[in-house]
Parts: structure tokens; C-alpha cells; sequence
């Protein structure tokens, strides 16, 4: 089976990619332990983040791809403004919002966002300290007397905290004067009553086929991992059983089986090669439509 999840294993992980968000050009970052976030790299803030899995690929690897992937989890958005630093003014927008890229911390694959603001270089990490908590840090290598100012919705959250140095300058703008060198700003989200539900796609037989079997059996007596689906239906097949051979007929009731029990009744010759159990992957409705396209070959 083709698998169109990514995973986080140990260190942090970073994917660019499209998510549906209020940009083209976003950076997905999972951490160990399912805390995740994304970065909106044209305007240089974090957006959302979620707990959870982290990936789904699928819409950018099938068909056309270019439909976005999709965060394993709920949606928390962080109420950051689209263009949240101001450099010096709190009211004007910024002219130049430049991103530079990323560095990773070489131990825990942490990325750092680097950019510029109208000249001022920032240097941005998010963190997890804690359940429901997302920490916004910031760092400026060139400290200066300026002032910066960041643009941040704290109603929509349970309590906003902000480290030495920086005070809220009016409602929702913090003020963050350069020359402290780092700051943070702590988030503690309302809880949610929203769970992740992964939504299904509605395959027809041949493309949930192409998806979940393809990969490993051929259509047309071609060679692969699996044996080859050409003349399936029907036909007499030798299988190995607890142990034994013996010679089946190929029918709904025999595929049924190898699509849910992949091991009772392996196609002789095949022993060694294990096929993926698709018992809690699948639903009814997708097993009998690959069922019912594997009865058309011929």
C-alpha cells in the first residue's frame, strides 16, 4: 500500500507545502509528541497549529496534485494578524516583509525563521512548554532603540503572557523593544469541543485500485511485489494454508479474505512477501468497489 501520511519520529520536521491557508507558501513543522504548527512564509507569521498526527500529502501527490495538504488534527488558530511585525510604527504596514529561510537546531531538528521587517532582522521559533500552550519566540541579532510591534488577537485565546520588557501598547499590539535581544510571547488556548475526524475520500473501485493495490499488483501479467490481478476472477489459484498447499477458485469470498486477512492464504510462490493489512484502513464500501473492479480483469 501506497501511504500518503507523513510522520514525525524523533526530531522535528519540516515540509513546505500548500494547506489552504491565507497563502500559497506555507512550512509545516511536527514536533515529537504530535504539537505541530504552521508557518505562513510570505508574511512571516505562525498561523495555526495542531495536536495530533501531522501530514496528509495525498493532495499534493495524486492526480494533478497542487490541492494542498492537510494537518492530522484541529485547526488552532493563533490569532496572529496577516501582516502581524511593525517596525517602529504600530499603525503602518510594513514595506519590505523579506524571509530568509530557516535554520535547524542540529540535535532536535527545531527550525528558526529568519526575516526581515522594513530592515529589521527577527529571528522567530515556536515551542510547546506545555498542554494547550504555544510559545512565540523571538529573537533580533542587530538590537537597536527601535521598537517593534506585533499584531496578535489575544481574545481568542485563554490568557496571553508576555516576558520581561514587553507590555501591550493598546489592544492586541504588543510593543517589543528591540533592545531586549529575545522576547516571548506565551499562549494558552481555550479549550476545544471540536474532535479530527479524517474525511474519506469517495473512491470509485478503480481508484481506490490504483491507490491501495497498484503499487504491488499488476493489471496485466506484468511483475511486481504482489502476484498479478490479470484474469483474477475466476480463475484456480494456488495457495499456501496453515501451512499447506492447496488449489482455490478465485471468489468475492477469497478476495474478501486477502484483502482482510492478508496472511491465511498466501498465492504460492509469494510466501516471503508480506502484504499490508488493510482490515483497519479500509472501509466496507471501498473493499467492495475494489472487489467489484477486480471481477473486470481479464
Amino acid at each position: 500500500m501506497q501511504s500518503y501520511d507523513i510522520f514525525v519520529t524523533d526530531k522535528a520536521r519540516v515540509q513546505r507545502c500548500t494547506m489552504g491557508g491565507p497563502t500559497s507558501r506555507m512550512i509545516a513543522v511536527g514536533h515529537p509528541g504530535g504539537s505541530n504548527f504552521a508557518f505562513d512564509a510570505i508574511n512571516c507569521r505562525p498561523v495555526y497549529a495542531w495536536y495530533g498526527g501531522y501530514l496528509d500529502f495525498r493532495g499534493e501527490l495524486t492526480g494533478r496534485g497542487g490541492r494542498g495538504a492537510k494537518p492530522l488534527g484541529v485547526k488552532r488558530y493563533l490569532g496572529t494578524h496577516a501582516t502581524p511585525f511593525r517596525n517602529g510604527n504600530p499603525d503602518q504596514l510594513p514595506k519590505d516583509v523579506d524571509f530568509r529561510g530557516y535554520r535547524r537546531d542540529t540535535k532536535t531538528g527545531t527550525p528558526t525563521f529568519l526575516f526581515e521587517v522594513d530592515g529589521l532582522a527577527v529571528e522567530q521559533r515556536l515551542s510547546f512548554p506545555a498542554p494547550e500552550t504555544v510559545r512565540i519566540e523571538f529573537r533580533f541579532p542587530h538590537p537597536s532603540g527601535a521598537t517593534a510591534y506585533y499584531h496578535l488577537d489575544s481574545k481568542i485565546h485563554k490568557q496571553v503572557g508576555l516576558s520581561v520588557g514587553l507590555r501591550w501598547f493598546a489592544s492586541n499590539v504588543v510593543a517589543i523593544p528591540t533592545s531586549v535581544g529575545e522576547a516571548t510571547i506565551t499562549i494558552r488556548l481555550k479549550p476545544t469541543t471540536k474532535t479530527f475526524t479524517r474525511k474519506l475520500p469517495n473512491l470509485t473501485g478503480a481508484q481506490a485500485f490504483g491507490l491501495y493495490c497498484a503499487p504491488c499488483h499488476s493489471p496485466d501479467g506484468s511483475k511486481l511485489a504482489g502476484p498479478s490481478f490479470k484474469g483474477l476472477w475466476g480463475r484456480q489459484q494456488t495457495i499456501t494454508r496453515n501451512g499447506k498447499s492447496e488449489t482455490i477458485k478465485v471468489n468475492e469470498a477469497y478476495l474478501l479474505e486477502s484483502i482482510l486477512k492478508p496472511q491465511a492464504a498466501v498465492v504460492k510462490g509469494y510466501e516471503t512477501i508480506p502484504m499490508a493489512d488493510f482490515s483497519g484502513m479500509l472501509t466496507k464500501d471501498q473493499i467492495s468497489k475494489i472487489i467489484g473492479h477486480l471481477k473486470t480483469f481479464k
